[in-house]
């Protein structure tokens, strides 16, 4: 959704919310730590607050104007804290969580309030799909009351049983996503507002120019490096595609490339910002606190799948390239790499130090706050002039409406998580999987895929791995499957929703920018990225590509697997250093598939087929050469 463009008292009164509520968030996180149910209540009443503030009814109509805020919204806006005003003032604090099971009727008075305004704030910030969802479920939960037995899905739950534990518990609204969201996520959104402050955003474009610029295709290529560089931070792949795509789409149709083909390249290579340590946006974080295990853990087991992502990506690029006969284009940077790093050197220092605080298993929220305060002070002493009032009423009100996205995709994810909890279906879709999972593990991952990318469709991503994640990565871990794979295959298919149609949100956003056909984009960035659905399914079958093993076992499972993304890759691209033909694209494909499969009968195959193929198509080469020579 298209937030508000604020101007003059509107603006101002955003604008102070934004100040108090990011130095409230500092002050309960790092200096008065309170209840976390406490903190999560206040910091989701903010956010709906702010929310009604900076999202109207409908979308802007992009008429360049400002847009006043009604007086509705302010209406909503000042209900919005009635919750957290209710909760902590006007009643015992201790004695309203000890009734959560059996709350008073004005506890479900305010509850009912809550929820109404939090589907509300989703419906404006995140689209009405997901919230659409939260709705439905929460209707289901009380349809026993009011249905016939026989049409009964759920058991009987009162009204006041469900709004007690959506609103005053930790089972909905306030679980694990919020939790994460409140503590981590939004320290991370801090890191990097700071990060762009000190000049990040700069940096990566100018360093992706200088690395990709003489190469053939280049700026296809700068659009991977700039958007793994700009994703792995916002870990939003449409506010990557938005926010880089708008410097090199242009670019990369000027390189040669069709408008369909530049959209595709921008929104796959947005899509790998999610998943490129070291810090993968939200959905590592969240993913750190559901697997229980550290969040350096999870960086380094995504450290091998993001490898091969760009190695999918750079391969098919390179192809492609071939196949449509692109040169050299010329960049407008003219600073080398090196030169570069120098004159940023606030964002490597303030990279490093997180990196290096992540490695020594430092506290995360410490860590990133040191981070943050060294970027300030790099900025200021190497571009000082950059540190003023616009810049940073820039930076909180970036902050802020990230945090809103975040936050209130995470508490209507909540509702969901809520749903399954207290309704039992946990247990029934556990029983679901387990079924499909002893007939086939492959049945019970492709059922998951196919869940995952449903819901992606239509929801944020970090939304679509929240509910996923919640009922199906435990049942998916009994079958024998690590944990962390089951994880991390859930997260890599709740973001390559964005690029796979019929909605393809991602590549939708990429195709406006490019000015191409938005369903032909999205099926091109979905062909582009293929290789990598079946990557997705090699490391759950083989946990060595997530560092789940010795060095060589390691060694032995990603030789064969970049080998096969590799053939895949040049199979759907169409070329080595000519076109191949429609059977040798065919057996590329094949042999990749077969390599990307764990054992190794698959692997010699594969390996044969895939040389095969490169010897044919040499030979072929060395013949057209010979004849243009005696011609």
């Amino acid at each position: 959704m298209i937030a508000r463009r604020l101007g003059g008292v509107d603006g101002l009164v955003f604008q102070i919310m934004s100040g108090g509520f990011i130095a409230g968030q500092l002050y309960f996180l790092y200096i008065e730590p309170i209840s976390p149910y406490l903190h999560a209540l206040m910091f989701a009443c903010a956010v709906m607050s702010m929310a009604f503030i900076g999202f109207g009814l409908s979308n802007p109509k992009g008429t360049g104007e400002r847009d006043r805020v009604v007086l509705i919204d302010w209406a909503l806006a000042g209900l919005s804290i009635i919750p957290f005003l209710y909760a902590y003032f006007y009643v015992d604090f201790v004695q309203f969580l000890r009734r959560g099971s059996v709350p008073s009727q004005e506890d479900i008075a305010v509850g009912i309030l809550f929820l109404t305004l939090l589907l509300e704030a989703g419906r404006r910030v995140i689209g009405p799909i997901l919230p659409g969802i939260a709705l439905t479920a929460l209707l289901i939960c009380v349809s026993a009351n009011y249905l016939p037995p026989e049409w009964h899905i759920v058991p009987q739950l009162s009204v006041r049983r469900v709004v007690g534990s959506m609103f005053q518990t930790e089972l909905g609204v306030f679980s694990q996503p919020v939790q994460v969201a409140m503590r981590w996520i939004f320290v991370f959104l801090l890191f990097g507002q700071c990060l762009l402050l000190a000049g990040g955003r700069e940096f990566f474009m100018r360093v992706s120019m200088a690395a990709a610029g003489g190469l053939r295709g280049g700026p296809a290529y700068m659009a991977v490096i700039a958007s793994a560089l700009f994703g792995s931070l916002s870990g939003s792949n449409m506010a990557n595609v938005m926010v880089t795509g708008q410097f090199t789409i242009p670019w990369i149709i000027r390189a040669g490339f069709s408008r369909r083909q530049a959209g595709a390249i921008e929104s796959v290579s947005s899509t790998a910002g999610a998943l490129t340590p070291p810090i993968m946006g939200a959905g590592a974080l969240i993913m750190a606190e559901y697997t229980g295990v550290p969040y350096l853990t999870i960086v380094a087991a995504a450290i091998i799948p993001a490898l091969l992502y760009y190695l999918t990506v750079g391969t098919y690029l390179f192809a492609l390239t071939r196949r449509l006969g692109i040169e050299v284009t010329e960049t407008p940077e003219t600073e080398s790499v090196g030169s570069l790093v120098l004159q940023y050197w606030p964002v490597l220092v303030g990279l490093g130090w997180l990196v290096w605080r992540i490695m020594t298993l430092y506290p995360l929220e410490r860590g990133v706050l040191e981070a943050c305060a060294l970027l300030c002070i790099g900025g200021m002493v190497s571009n000082r002039s950059a540190y003023n009032v616009p810049n940073l009423r820039e930076l909180t009100n970036g902050l802020t409406r990230q945090t809103i996205d975040i936050g209130i995709a995470c508490a209507v994810s909540g509702i969901l998580v809520g749903t399954i909890l207290i309704t039992g279906w946990g247990i029934t879709i556990a029983g679901v999987i387990l079924q499909l999972g002893s007939a086939s593990t492959l049945i019970a991952l492709f059922a998951t895929m196919v869940v995952t990318i449903v819901l992606g469709m239509g929801t944020p991503g970090v939304a679509a791995y929240i509910i996923t994640a919640a009922v199906v990565a435990a049942p998916l871990s009994q079958l024998g499957l690590p944990l962390i794979a089951v994880h991390m295959f859930i997260f890599y298919f709740s973001n390559f929703a964005g690029i796979t149609p019929p909605v393809a949100l991602t590549a939708f956003g990429a195709a406006g920018i490019a000015k191409s056909d938005p369903f032909k984009t999205g099926f091109l960035a979905m062909l582009m990225a293929l290789p990598t659905y079946f990557l997705a399914y090699a490391f759950v079958l083989r946990p060595e590509l997530l560092l789940l093993g010795e060095p060589m076992e390691i060694v032995v499972a990603s030789v064969p697997t970049a080998l096969g993304v590799t053939f895949f890759s040049l199979g759907t691209a169409g070329a080595i250093k000519q076109p191949l033909s429609g059977i040798e694209r065919a057996v590329l494909v094949l042999s990749g598939v077969l390599l990307i499969e764990p054992a190794i009968l698959t692997d010699v195959v594969g390996i044969a087929g895939g040389i095969g193929i490169y010897y044919l198509h040499n030979r072929r080469l060395g013949k057209y050469n010979q004849r243009n020579l005696v011609g």
